[in-house]
């Protein structure tokens, strides 16, 4: 018996000196020399220079890159990954045996996921909880899968199962979630349903990684089951796992870090096991962009290894950033935006310590709402809130008091910084229903705490209570079991809750998408949508467009869109089409009351549809008929784009119209349209190489005249389409440059005449493009943009090799200059677009820009 208390006595002596080393021998064991002095140095270094990239690209500048190559930088972070796992296959192989808990404890595992599964299958809806951020995810995964580019497909039409994205968005979160939408896509349907159906197996795995590090790092089976049961049955895991959020993977990658970390003992751990490290930690700081500060414990972790030679935390740094950047280029992009509102702005310490404060309120709030038949309102079980903050003021004891757990606690503090910048940088508070995905970055910590603490605590009190030593199986069986008890009681007691959607049932954008889902599958297949949240529509496998947009079209557009679409354009009225913006509501969002409003003004609708019961405003669908004061005739009626020197006309009505037709401002003749469709094929002779315009003017039988443009243009080794050329440096005081339409995203017009090619810009504005060859002469036609009707005036300057070679007159809206400019001998060609007065609506215009070489 004696001999038996002396081994235990001798297992708790090497527990307390691996896990429980006091802070001054593992600050003493850092032991600094010269080499170690010169790690710290340069990877200080690796960090500033990443900062001050970081802190001077433009914003304009961190957008572009995240579309152009955010996916393949992901991309390239998934392949480091796969080379990894390859080149740690035979370790793996060679110690997984050791690694792996006994059969019982899996076997105890495998009952509590079936349990869980069930659970989950039978009172969870499979939907969205948060909608706009979940289904902008989607859409990017969309834009990966279709384009290998790196933003959100904001705008787009569907044809035969492809997406066209007509306008690509930058996304303020992380590329994670949408590249493993990218990779489904390519085995399921790419459509809302599909990404819906994605969370759950990353919530079974991440229990079984968590299983697998803790019952490493407790060296208790048992111990490691009661944090499995406290993470999987918290209510918002639960119900983010039939539903489309990024913490779900947020949870399940760090569960496997953590598993990684455990399997790779801190004395064989070398360069080979990194390759999966630092992939995982990129994959892992883009799901949530603050997550890149994550990477801090995990260089704690192993600081023995970096400290034997000074190159290898500088290079493991610095392999971080690299595969973190896109995440890092997000923050760059989206710094300083208060895109939350509320009464405390984001990016504020009073911000912070408002989110503490009202989150730690809610997570303790017994209170149902009994307008909904008593359904639970708290995130988080309020009997989990207690042992966790219990738990945690033991464990703080016992590591002051007793000097136990020190190293944990430093890791743990660095982990927690992503979380405090979460809640400095939004407005995260619980009060917002979709805000309350925010505490699963803390879930596993938390599940960690609850188990330990209990356990440490049943074990510091036995002991002191039976003067002897508790057997620590039998006290870890204790926590488990209590664990599973409360985590599966409490769930099923709140069946009822998670049946009726708690925490989210207030969120009636959740029941739009879902009604919308159903209701518009049974319209015509090739409708268009005009929607507030167009992303959501193209999710759902719709061609969508936002009703800013819809009301930029022109009646040629208008008609083409007719055209193409049957005559199915429709116009959805939901919760975003009702009401104000209030920004004291601390709540995402948007409203689309005056475009709605103007947009039924000036068309011609039919009520096909009004819901207003189910969602506690009345949801109508209408269908779009004509633009009221426009002839009906010209709506009708659609002149395509050029094809292999084709133009096609249609007409949806029987009478027949006659055309004037001009090529590049010459006239070719006039001719007579009587069918539905009829094709028109050019003089090849008048079509010269460059930019070439058709101009159609056709008399409606009700006797209006309608005047169609359309450029085309045609490739030559001695031509090239400026809008073609990647874009240099650039700089604009509001909003982004863009290729081929106005800064709003809306067709080139200036005066009224519509241009297919060219870059839209806003003063001041300056953007370099790099020829790729020598050019005698620029073309373009310069103006202000329609769509800024209130300009006063701009200068457009036009430099080469840094020599200013045109500056336009001030032209003011509704004038326009056509330009010829020599730019002989430049390589580097930069256009300026000056304010002459303010910069207010001045969106300028280099319409129709392209080079040649005569």
């Amino acid at each position: 018996m004696k001999k038996k208390e002396k081994t235990v006595t001798v297992e708790e002596k090497i527990e307390q000196k691996s896990v429980t080393t006091s802070l001054r021998e593992w600050v003493a064991s850092l032991s600094l020399g010269k080499p170690q002095a010169v790690m710290l140095a340069t990877t200080v270094a690796v960090l500033v220079a990443a900062f001050l990239i970081f802190n001077n690209l433009s914003v304009s500048y961190a957008r572009r890159w995240d579309i152009d190559w955010g996916y393949y930088a992901i991309l390239s972070t998934f392949v480091l990954f796969i080379a990894g796992v390859v080149v740690n296959v035979p370790f793996i192989a060679k110690h997984i045996r050791e690694f792996l808990p006994s059969g019982k404890a899996f076997c105890g595992l495998a009952i509590l996921m079936i349990i869980f599964s069930v659970f989950v299958f039978g009172n969870i809806s499979n939907t969205h909880r948060v909608l706009s951020d979940e289904t902008s995810w989607e859409s990017m995964g969309l834009q990966m899968y279709f384009q290998h580019t790196g933003g959100i497909c904001n705008e787009g039409v569907w044809t035969d199962g492809v997406l066209d994205c007509k306008s690509e968005v930058n996304n303020f979160k992380g590329k994670a979630l949408g590249f493993v939408y990218s990779l489904v896509f390519n085995f399921m349907e790419p459509t809302r349903d599909t990404a819906l159906k994605v969370n759950y197996p990353f919530y079974l795995l991440s229990l079984l990684a968590f299983f697998l590090a803790l019952s490493k790092w407790f060296r208790s089976d048992k111990l490691a089951l009661a944090a499995v049961a406290f993470l999987g049955g918290m209510p918002i895991y639960l119900l983010q796992s039939r539903s489309a959020s990024t913490e779900v993977l947020y949870i399940c990658l760090l569960t496997f870090l953590m598993a990684w970390y455990a399997f790779v003992p801190a004395n064989k751990v070398t360069w080979k096991h990194f390759l999966l490290t630092v992939p995982l930690l990129g994959f892992f700081a883009q799901t949530r962009q603050e997550t890149v500060f994550a990477f801090i414990p995990f260089a704690l972790y192993y600081y023995r290894y970096f400290l034997e030679k000074p190159y290898r935390l500088p290079a493991f740094v610095a392999a971080v950033i690299a595969v973190s950047w896109p995440s890092v280029n997000n923050m760059a992009a989206y710094r300083g935006y208060d895109f939350q509102g509320g009464e405390h702005a984001a990016h504020s310490f009073d911000n912070l310590w408002f989110n503490l404060k009202t989150n730690i309120q809610t997570m303790m709030n017994l209170d149902v709402d009994p307008a909904f038949g008593g359904i639970m309102v708290n995130p988080f079980y309020t009997t989990f809130t207690v042992i966790l903050l219990v738990a945690t003021v033991w464990l703080l004891l016992r590591m002051v008091v007793f000097r136990r757990y020190v190293r944990g606690f430093i890791l743990g503090i660095f982990f927690c910084l992503q979380i405090f910048v979460i809640m400095f940088n939004v407005s995260g508070t619980f009060t917002i229903d979709i805000n309350q995905r925010y505490v699963l970055v803390a879930l596993p910590l938390f599940a960690l705490l609850m188990a330990l603490g209990l356990y440490d605590a049943l074990l510091f009190a036995g002991s002191r209570l039976f003067k002897s030593k508790m057997q620590r199986d039998a006290v870890a069986g204790i926590v488990m079991g209590f664990a599973c008890l409360l985590s599966l009681g409490l769930m099923f007691y709140h069946a009822p809750s998670y049946k009726s959607n708690m925490l989210y049932y207030k969120n009636k954008l959740l029941g739009e998408e879902d009604f919308l889902n159903t209701e518009l599958a049974k319209l015509p297949e090739n409708s268009i949508y005009i929607y507030a949240r167009p992303w959501q529509m193209l999710a759902q496998g719709h061609s969508a467009f936002s009703e800013r947009t819809f009301e930029g079209w022109s009646t040629d557009v208008f008609a083409s869109w007719m055209q193409k679409s049957g005559g199915n354009i429709y116009l959805v009225r939901g919760q975003d089409g009702y009401g104000k913006v209030n920004r004291d509501s601390r709540v995402v969002g948007f409203k689309t009351t005056d475009q709605i409003d103007k947009i039924l003004d000036s068309y011609k609708h039919e009520r096909i549809l009004v819901d207003a019961k189910r969602f506690g405003y009345p949801l109508v669908i209408y269908k779009i008929i004509s633009k009221k004061g426009v002839s009906q005739y010209a709506q009708n009626f659609m002149v395509s784009d050029e094809s292999e020197g084709i133009i096609v006309l249609n007409k949806r009505f029987p009478e027949s119209i006659a055309c004037d037709y001009s090529l590049n401002g010459e006239k070719q003749g006039e001719m007579l349209v009587t069918v539905p469709s009829d094709s028109l094929r050019m003089d090849s002779t008048k079509i010269h190489p460059g930019m070439n315009r058709a101009m159609f003017v056709c008399s409606m039988p009700d006797g209006d005249t309608s005047v169609v443009y359309r450029d085309f243009f045609r490739e030559s080794e001695n031509v090239v389409l400026l809008s073609s050329l990647k874009m240099g440096r650039f700089s604009q005081e509001w909003g982004d440059p863009q290729m081929n339409e106005s800064v709003e995203h809306h067709t080139l017009t200036l005066d009224g005449e519509p241009f297919r090619y060219g870059i839209g810009s806003h003063a001041n504005s300056s953007i370099d493009f790099t020829l790729p060859r020598g050019f005698d002469v620029l073309h373009a036609v310069i103006g202000l943009d329609d769509e800024s009707a209130c300009g006063d005036g701009v200068y457009f300057i036009v430099s080469g090799d840094g020599r200013e070679i045109l500056r336009s007159k001030r032209l003011y809206s509704m004038e326009k200059q056509a330009i010829d400019v020599d730019v002989k001998g430049v390589r580097q060609l930069n256009l300026s677009i000056d304010m002459a007065g303010e910069k207010n609506c001045d969106h300028g215009d280099w319409a129709n820009a392209w080079l040649e070489a005569r």
